[in-house]
């Protein structure tokens, strides 16, 4: 293992969605790597390999996702993302939420602060979900 990464990353990221069809065009509309649609679940990846493993709310979870609590998150209404640009200026952010609005997307404007240096706005998936899209701090944080 390198000192330099992580002893562990994050791999996966579960959603119960109302549509994954939807869901999984919004996501990968996001600029997200599109692995595809299965017949009960789709597969969105983002940078760095982690998965966001969309499920539909109206059915019930395959496998042992829909008993067990380890490893997986209760509350499955109340998803909120955090996504990060490869950039870390405001300017770089401002033209990927420029992007966004030409694709469709109603985004916020960006905020007048900052989160601890970050430049930042917000959006909601077509479930109701936040989403707030940061700036970059890869090599922020010291190794």
């Amino acid at each position: 293992m390198s000192k330099n990464l992580p002893a562990a990353a994050f791999g996966h990221f579960v959603m119960k969605v109302g549509d994954m069809s939807i869901s999984y065009k919004f996501y990968t509309t996001l600029g997200l790597r599109p692995i595809g649609i299965y017949s009960d679940v789709a597969i969105i990846e983002l940078r760095g390999g982690t998965h966001i493993l969309l499920f539909n709310k109206n059915e019930g979870l395959p496998f042992s996702l829909s008993s067990s609590q380890i490893g997986q998150r209760g509350a499955f209404f109340s998803e909120n993302l955090d996504l990060m640009i490869e950039g870390r200026s405001r300017i770089e952010l401002e033209l990927y939420r420029n992007t966004l609005m030409d694709r469709g997307f109603s985004v916020d404007e960006i905020a007048q602060d900052q989160f601890f240096g970050h430049d930042y706005f917000q959006l909601v998936d077509p479930d109701g979900n936040g989403i707030t899209i940061y700036t970059s701090h890869t090599g922020d944080l010291p190794v």
